[in-house]
């Protein structure tokens, strides 16, 4: 009996210690969670003396001249242990000290210094952030004299053009989410290891937000844009003006470099600060070049009228009855122009514009093969740019083909592009028949400048023939010189180009009078495109046709950009054009060719390597595509 009491004893006491030790470990659990700072890091001396910085320096985002339009700047950052500083310095003689070089008034900075938790000083606050660097000397000589003070470097990032290409450049927020070049290049500029998860499938070139499992450099690799600081700055000012002239709710402007595709300059209005992200408009920050999806109008009358040509349907000189200005569809929907005309060739359809004249044209040309041109100029999906969000149209209207779609889509309603995609399309026209990827970085190099990445001109298909290229080009010289486009003209150059004015249509109404989309598109100088150009604005009010609104704000961007590339001699530094494809000669007959054209991957920002030799190299796979350039008349091929 004694043996058994005594044995309940030792499993009772046994007991009890397990609890004490239980109830121990409980508080001490208590106590670490209590003394966790705001920001989630245990308040511990351990903390405070291993702290350091592990933030890097993001490389710079650069225009194709070098000029500095994104940089981190070191900015000091001064912290307090108020447990340390407290037993061994006075925190009133410490405040009102760095008061006067830290601008902060010393009640606050009292007030931090003598900050508590549970009645005991805390072991961690942040007396100031981003103070100039010029001040380190001062603080310094402060934080020797006393125990409990230090000082941390950190880079800041500052934009030193302010509204200057600010949505190309975009912006990355702590969530390592953002916009524009700092979003789509993060893993380059902040020196990120390859070893990065992305958010959805791997061809994605799009940054994932998801980076786990990653590496810090020191410095970040810089980023060397296709943007000319000149072109893009003569871009926004006459967007601005011509949106404020025209009341117009945004707009967009896009520069190309017609032999190489890249992206000169590349505005949306409105803009903002750069420096001031944080506080701008959410529109504002939106690169409408590539995320603006609109109903393109009469400027998509160059993919039916090219196509009719390059399958020999029509000539230039073919006509069509335009049943003088007024047209009954089978749906009973009537069609009408501005002014009535009976019959026109198709040369004088584009000058005039004609919507009857070019219902006509497709007539002729049938839904099918008005489909694959459409497609072939580059419509319906991604142009590919090496920026982030860009969309892919809506071709819904072409590819359900019936009644509807002949009484819209031949002139530009009924179907959805961007500004990217329009212009892009232009460029087929001015350098010979041949679509390439439009791109806006030129190279990305390491802090040591040791080439990293480097970005190509890149054919994508031959759509047209070389020669109705340069019949259409005569074309469209033809629709500035005597047609709708005439204030579009600059003395001493020819221009190519074309108005387009569309209604704008609103859900459950229909096309709304008086909401529509005014643009003008052009390259120039027509006999040997350097540049092309287009400008679209949203909703402006105070005149009819795009003629009188959008060509003008065209014609100084052009005027300006052509002054200065002459002057300069520009395209002497562009580099000669080298493909990464398989390089579509141009053929000035029908022959049949027994070489197919290819398609690029477009999930990729950069389609090259770089050698040890800075050589560019093939690296990616080549993936057929269905939709290559062929003639379907009577099995032709170029």
């Amino acid at each position: 009996m004694n043996h058994i009491t005594k044995l309940s004893i030792r499993r009772l006491v046994l007991i009890l210690i397990c609890l004490q030790l239980g109830f121990i470990a409980l508080l001490t659990k208590l106590y670490i969670l209590q003394n966790t700072d705001s920001e989630g890091r245990t308040a511990s001396r351990i903390d405070w003396r291993t702290r350091r910085n592990r933030v890097i320096k993001r490389g710079k985002i650069l225009d194709r001249h070098g000029t500095v339009l994104g940089i981190s700047q070191d900015r000091l950052s001064v912290a307090a242990d108020p447990k340390t500083l407290n037993r061994k310095s006075n925190a009133y003689t410490v405040a009102t000290q760095l008061s006067p070089i830290l601008d902060t008034p010393k009640t606050e900075l009292l007030s931090l210094l003598k900050k508590k938790k549970n009645d005991k000083y805390v072991e961690f606050v942040w007396l100031k952030k981003g103070i100039d660097f010029e001040k380190l000397d001062e603080i310094r000589a402060i934080t020797k004299r006393h125990r409990g003070l230090k000082i941390e470097v950190d880079p800041k990032r500052v934009y030193p053009k302010k509204q200057l290409a600010s949505q190309v450049i975009g912006y990355l927020n702590d969530l390592d989410i953002g916009e524009g070049v700092e979003f789509q290049y993060h893993k380059y500029l902040a020196k990120l290891e390859p070893n990065i998860q992305r958010s959805h499938n791997q061809n994605d070139s799009t940054p994932s937000n998801q980076t786990a499992n990653i590496s810090l450099g020191n410095t970040g690799s810089n980023v060397v844009l296709t943007i000319d600081e000149f072109i893009q700055s003569v871009t926004e000012k006459e967007l601005a003006q011509g949106c404020k002239e025209w009341n117009a709710s945004k707009g967009t402007a896009i520069v190309l470099s017609v032999p190489t595709s890249e992206i000169l300059a590349m505005a949306s209005y409105p803009s903002y600060d750069l420096n001031d992200q944080s506080n701008a408009d959410e529109e504002a920050k939106r690169n409408l070049g590539i995320w603006y999806m609109f109903e393109p109008g009469s400027i998509f009358k160059i993919v039916a009228s090219s196509a009719v040509l390059n399958e020999g349907i029509m000539t230039h000189e073919s006509t069509v009855f335009c049943e003088y200005g007024r047209y009954r569809l089978p749906n009973r929907r009537a069609i009408k122009d501005v002014s009535g005309k009976g019959h026109l060739s198709l040369t004088e359809v584009l000058h005039k514009s004609s919507n009857i004249g070019m219902i006509k044209i497709v007539e002729r040309l049938g839904p099918e093969l008005f489909r694959d041109y459409t497609e072939d100029f580059g419509f319906g999906k991604k142009t590919g740019v090496d920026l982030p969000y860009e969309k892919n149209g809506n071709l819904y209207s072409l590819r359900k083909w019936d009644v509807n779609s002949l009484a819209s889509v031949p002139f530009g309603q009924g179907i959805s592009v961007t500004p990217l995609q329009m212009v892009n399309a232009l460029t087929v026209i001015a350098n010979g028949g041949i679509l390439r990827r439009p791109y806006i970085t030129k190279e990305i190099r390491d802090d040591h400048g040791k080439l990293v990445k480097m970005n190509y001109p890149t054919e994508i298909r031959r759509v047209l023939r070389p020669e109705i290229a340069k019949l259409m080009t005569n074309i469209l010289v033809g629709v500035v010189e005597n047609g709708s486009g005439r204030r579009a003209r600059i003395e001493g150059v020819n221009v190519a180009g074309k108005t387009g004015t569309a209604q704008k249509a609103e859900r459950g109404k229909g096309y709304s009078a008086g909401k529509e989309v005014m643009s003008f598109m052009g390259f120039l100088p027509a006999e040997d495109p350097k540049i092309a150009i287009i400008v679209t604005l949203d909703e402006p009010s105070g005149a009819r046709f795009s003629g009188t609104i959008a060509a003008p704000i065209f014609k100084n961007i052009a005027a300006e950009t052509i002054k200065y590339i002459q002057q300069t001699a520009f395209f002497d530094s562009i580099p000669n054009t080298r493909y990464v494809k398989n390089n579509l000669n141009a053929k000035q007959t029908t022959q049949a060719s027994t070489t197919p054209s290819t398609n690029l991957d477009r999930s990729q920002s950069f389609n090259t390597t770089i050698s040890p030799s800075n050589k560019p190299v093939q690296s990616l796979s080549q993936k057929q595509d269905a939709s290559d350039y062929s003639l379907r008349k009577n099995g032709e091929g170029l």
